[in-house]
């Protein structure tokens, strides 16, 4: 079966589409590094900490109806712009979607912590898809 997440391959990168729910508002970290940034002129920048606000489950719901009329849609993710595995909406997220768009890859991305004593859940929820990053306190490296 053809890959249909955007994020891991080239044919689907330019054919399907995803969509970010930002719920996860709390981080389990204080990265230097890291800018989180919620609202204000840079929302718009395309990375995943970053959003015009956060949002309850049950707006990250209302968001993916809206666009599941778009067949290109295959994928629903949370990357933040905290940490997903800190943040119970994460989870209440992931199942009202599974609940009502079974058909969509559910997936996150995490700074691993907490992945080991999650892994049972998100496996219930049918996530399929996890990236765990790779933090240093070099940023050279």
């Amino acid at each position: 079966m053809e890959n249909h997440h955007p994020c891991f391959s080239e044919q689907a990168h330019s054919r399907y589409a995803r969509i970010h729910l930002p719920v996860a508002r709390d981080c389990n970290l204080g990265c230097n590094y890291c800018e989180r940034l919620i609202g204000g002129a840079s929302y718009h920048s395309y990375r995943p900490a970053v959003c015009d606000r956060v949002v309850s489950p049950a707006e990250a719901l209302s968001l993916v109806k809206v666009h599941s009329g778009m067949r290109e849609l295959k994928v629903a993710g949370i990357a933040g712009p905290g940490e997903p595995l800190y943040n119970e909406e994460t989870f209440e997220t992931l199942e009202l979607i599974r609940q009502s768009f079974p058909q969509l890859v559910l997936c996150l991305s995490t700074n691993g912590l907490l992945l080991s004593r999650s892994i049972p859940r998100l496996r219930d929820l049918g996530v399929s898809t996890v990236t765990a990053t790779v933090n240093t306190i070099d940023t050279n490296t």
